[in-house]
């Protein structure tokens, strides 16, 4: 039968395995990383995909743009009228993979696709910022504000600020993993958005002007995090917003002039002196599980 300084003995001599392979990792990492200072190539590219000569001319056919960002500094802007689809970007060839892809369907309708992500190991691009390495990476995307577009984005480990006011989004759909955002409709689109919808894990965001969105659905789900939504805007139609969090915090503020159902207390909050014909009405649904979701009044 062991005894107990034999288990002690061997328990010891694992934690020191353990602490030894950790700084031989690092010390192999961080050499990596110095070798890899003399290699560094940053590049900086103005991509015209395929999509801004064909979407250019051809303003009734719809798109979908599917964006994949990891770990780097990611917005979201209108271009100008006529210019098509556009991205700027800058980045360590080394350390990071740019992909970009259109595909058009017989029927006029397209597909574009850009993937941007970390190659080089966590910790050894850790290392490398240290070391005095160049660290401004970033893509910067510009949507055609006369063209229908279902926006997809997918964020790991990384954020971006996104401003859509004025386009012609139908749909957007966000997932983020251990990263943030900056969500803003700072005018009402072209035409009312049919579907909003975030989720996410370990992070947090911030959403405003999402009346001038005036999605038909609103679903937000959260887990381990917070996140901030400001209604405000010129809603031109209901809305069924979804709400949802886990471990995690949500605050929800509300224009006067909609009315509300689902949350108690804010049904008669509604302003009666701002029209006479009907108003939009905001539909709640929540969930709450080891968080909380405020919702209120401007």
């Amino acid at each position: 039968m062991a005894t107990k300084s034999g288990i002690f003995k061997s328990c010891l001599f694992g934690c020191l395995g353990i602490l030894v392979f950790g700084f031989l990792f690092a010390a192999i990492s961080a050499l990596l990383a110095w070798r890899g200072l003399d290699d560094q190539e940053m590049t900086e590219q103005a991509l015209a995909p395929v999509a801004a000569t064909e979407i250019g001319t051809r303003a009734a056919s719809a798109g979908r743009v599917v964006l994949a960002l990891g770990q780097g500094e990611f917005r979201i802007r209108p271009a100008a009228p006529d210019e098509g689809l556009r991205v700027e970007t800058r980045y360590d060839k080394e350390a990071y993979e740019l992909l970009d892809s259109f595909e058009k369907a017989p029927d006029g309708t397209w597909v574009y696709r850009l993937d941007f992500h970390r190659t080089m190991p966590g910790l050894q691009a850790i290392f490398r910022a240290l070391m005095g390495a160049d660290t401004e990476n970033y893509v910067h995307i510009y949507l055609p504000p006369d063209v229908p577009i279902a926006l997809e984005i997918g964020v790991e480990e990384g954020g971006f600020e996104a401003d859509i006011g004025g386009l012609w989004i139908t749909s957007a759909d966000i997932v983020y993993n251990k990263g943030g955002f900056e969500f803003s409709v700072d005018e009402p689109l072209r035409e009312p958005m049919d579907r909003l919808s975030i989720k996410g894990s370990m992070g947090g965001f911030e959403a405003s002007g999402l009346g001038n969105a005036s999605p038909r659905a609103l679903d937000v789900h959260c887990r381990m995090g917070g996140a901030d939504l400001d209604l405000d805007g010129p809603w031109s139609r209901d809305c069924d917003v979804n709400l949802s969090v886990r471990m995690g915090g949500m605050s929800v503020r509300v224009p006067d002039e909609v009315a509300v159902t689902g949350v108690e207390g804010l049904e008669t909050g509604l302003r009666t002196d701002v029209s006479e014909v009907p108003v939009p009405t905001l539909r709640f649904t929540r969930q709450e599980k080891m968080g909380e979701v405020e919702i209120m009044r401007r």
